[in-house]
């Protein structure tokens, strides 16, 4: 071959080379219809470029669509957790094992507890072997509970479903009784009776000096039910949590509709003595309590709570709240 046909051949080798990855980088057809390659160069070119492996490099395309792929993937597993965090805080898992926990309490409770006259009477002489054995291993559960991680409502049902089931439990211990002040000397409310969580607690460590010392809430006195007439209601199911606020305003408004909690007698107030035992829970003087009274109060009472200067007569009925 002549030189000037070599270099012509050389020349149009290095023009397909170029073309070609110019179109390869492109995407594009670059050859125009003045620039054409005669068939055989270009075949003969084709022939001694190398040919593309199979794990060369994927194209741009390819790559956007694997990361596309692996984003998808990482949402996904972001979804995954963020579900599992969900389940991890939902409180549903909590109320249903509380309600686990109290299910023979509200079950001694039904069978037991029946209103009268606005009062909730307990049928203490009907009470069986067997489900005051049941209500013995509640308060052995209860006191074995660590509820270190419990939020305020918690522990405050927790305090209140110790308490009543205990006063419940000592009464039938001692059955039959005319007034739980005729238990021991004067009451049971100083005597050890529970061991909870290894630590031994009266009925008064519960209520003074745990519950009433650690939460800045009158409304406690409508929770705590001592076994007596006098007493704001033994609640017919056990405290929860999720309803406690609701249940409190409600046990308070029950009591001062009742004449155990305000009676308004031609013009005369005569107020449960829980009012003057704590005054210092309802604002330390006969005036805040009237206030603290009217706002549960309706009615003609609120009326007469509301326009009341003093207090005439403290009152409380320590007989036992049973059924007879």
């Amino acid at each position: 071959m002549s030189k000037s046909l070599k270099f012509a051949a050389l020349s149009s080798v290095a023009a397909l080379v170029l073309i070609a990855c110019a179109g390869e980088s492109s995407g594009e057809a670059v050859i125009s219809e003045t620039n054409k390659i005669p068939a055989e160069t270009v075949k003969a070119v084709a022939e001694t470029m190398p040919a593309k492996s199979a794990d060369e490099t994927p194209t741009k395309k390819t790559e956007e669509k694997d990361m596309m792929a692996e984003a998808s993937d990482e949402d996904k597993a972001s979804s995954e957790m963020d579900k599992k965090d969900e389940a991890t805080t939902d409180g549903d898992g909590d109320d249903k094992a509380s309600d686990d926990v109290n299910a023979p309490y509200n079950a001694f409770l039904g069978k037991y507890v029946t209103p009268s006259n606005g009062i909730n009477l307990v049928k203490y002489n009907s009470v069986t072997d067997a489900d005051h054995e049941t209500l013995k291993a509640y308060i052995k559960t209860l006191s074995n509970t660590d509820y270190s991680g419990f939020s305020q409502n918690e522990i405050m049902a927790y305090w209140f479903n110790l308490y009543n089931a205990e006063t419940l439990n000592v009464v039938l211990d001692n059955y039959p009784v005319s007034s739980i002040k005729k238990i021991g000397f004067g009451g049971p409310w100083d005597k050890k009776l529970l061991t909870v969580n290894g630590k031994e607690m009266s009925l008064n460590n519960i209520e003074h000096d745990t519950v009433r010392a650690n939460y800045d809430e009158p409304r406690v006195h409508f929770a705590f039910n001592c076994g007596s007439i006098g007493c704001p209601n033994l609640k017919m199911t056990a405290w929860t949590a999720d309803s406690l606020d609701a249940d409190l305003d409600k046990a308070a408004r029950d009591y001062v509709a009742s004449p155990r909690g305000v009676t308004i007698d031609d013009g005369k107030i005569i107020v449960s003595s829980i009012f003057k035992w704590y005054k210092e829970d309802f604002g330390d003087s006969e005036q805040s309590a009237l206030k603290y009274l009217a706002q549960y109060a309706s009615g003609d009472k609120k009326a007469g709570l509301e326009s009341a200067k003093d207090i005439d007569k403290f009152d409380y009925d320590w007989d036992l709240n049973e059924v007879k």
